[in-house]
């Protein structure tokens, strides 16, 4: 729940997108500052929120983010001005940052092998319901009331999940014996798992196969699909919900694949970026509009990239005892997200900097999404080295 509810908080702004840009005045790049510093501060905060977790466990940070994600939509609601909306995003963002990790932390404490991977899927894909929370019932809350109703409706909601899980969950107690430790050790413990291949090799698996789909998710793909394409509003939320669908849909299975043939992990990550790249390739080298079937393509194709960010923790569990899972577990989540804001931020300084009088067209896309690429193609430099320095230090059963 707490995590569903999280994922709903990040995604309100991306569903509402053109609303922002309206109510605030922004141009592209501005607009991107909201998902961005949003994105900025989540990625910042996993490390330290790491810590945290290995020194206080899982049940604190949960309720700790719920209710930091609260009081950043309150603030969001209540802005009339850009910089008011930017900080109450800030503040999503490190409460979110605070619920994820904490989650896989919490399951890692009860379950362990096949059915920890498949559990770790499972609830992945039950939060990923947060994005059809977020394009459907919020924005037509927001279009049928207010912005101020729908952000603080949003908030009320965070908040009483946050004393939910305060009250109604719990770690492992023999996990939580490690909670004495002190935020010194299990900071050492993170710099010497930092030095580990496999740590880097779970970091570029979630920075490279789930940022395109998050870039769009979070905040691009409205705006690409209103304006561009000239698709209805209710349309492109469908496409969302599509995209969420395809998420919850493969998670089971890559959890299912992973616990099954975890030698191939590796094999079925770089098939699934393959396929991103290539019908991204499809729809920028395409046709002015992108024809309908190739939209639901795109959709789909990307929203396999979620699920498949998970074998990132399908690793770590396997490399990592459930004490340090909170500090590396925390480095590794960085990576999609840090791929994700550089993304949008690209995006936003592209349309911005071709000008004219229509900025969303479908020829500024073509050019801005061209450029998204150049991420994934780092990403991809970085896991082909760390998967050839893990698989000559690992046998191949945990690569």
């Amino acid at each position: 729940m707490a995590y569903l509810v999280a994922v709903t908080q990040r995604t309100t702004m991306g569903s509402v997108a053109l609303d922002a840009s309206v109510r605030f005045g922004t141009t592209a790049e501005q607009l991107s500052s909201l998902a961005v510093m949003q994105l900025l501060f989540y990625a910042v905060m996993q490390i330290p929120v790491g810590l945290l977790l290995d020194r206080f466990g899982s049940r604190k940070l949960l309720a700790a983010g719920a209710i930091l994600m609260a009081a950043g939509q309150v603030v969001v609601g209540l802005s009339t001005d850009l910089p008011s909306a930017v900080l109450g995003r800030v503040l999503v963002g490190i409460g979110d940052a605070c619920t994820f990790i904490s989650m896989i932390r919490m399951s890692n404490s009860w379950f362990t092998g096949k059915r920890a991977s498949n559990l770790q899927q499972w609830f992945a894909t039950i939060g990923q319901t947060g994005q059809i929370l977020s394009a459907v019932p919020f924005a037509l809350l927001l279009r049928e009331t207010s912005w101020e109703q729908a952000f603080l409706s949003a908030a009320a909601i965070s908040a009483l999940v946050g004393v939910l899980v305060w009250l109604f969950s719990a770690e492992n107690p023999a996990i939580a014996k490690n909670h004495e430790i002190r935020i010194r050790d299990v900071f050492s413990k993170l710099k010497e798992n930092s030095r580990k291949s496999v740590t880097w090799l779970a970091f570029f698996t979630h920075f490279t196969t789930q940022s395109t789909g998050t870039t769009f998710a979070l905040l691009w793909g409205i705006p690409f699909m209103v304006s561009a394409l000239s698709l209805p509003r209710e349309t492109a939320g469908s496409m969302l919900t599509l995209f969420v669908v395809t998420n919850m849909s493969m998670g089971p299975v890559i959890g299912w694949f992973c616990g099954r043939w975890p030698q191939f992990r590796h094999v079925l990550t770089f098939s699934i970026i393959g396929a991103i790249v290539l019908v991204w390739g499809l729809v920028l080298l395409g046709p002015n509009p992108t024809p309908f079937w190739l939209l639901i393509a795109l959709v789909m194709t990307i929203g396999v990239g979620g699920p498949a960010s998970m074998v990132a923790f399908d690793y770590s569990k396997e490399a990592f005892v459930p004490a340090e899972l909170g500090a590396t577990n925390g480095l590794i989540n960085v990576g999609g997200f840090l791929a994700a804001l550089l993304m949008m931020w690209i995006v936003g300084v592209a349309l911005d900097a071709q000008g004219g009088p229509e900025l969303y067209t479908f020829e500024h896309f073509r050019v801005a999404f061209s450029l998204q690429l150049l991420v994934t193609a780092v990403g991809l430099t970085g896991l082909v080295l760390s998967l050839r320095s893990s698989r000559n230090k690992l046998a191949n059963s945990s690569v």
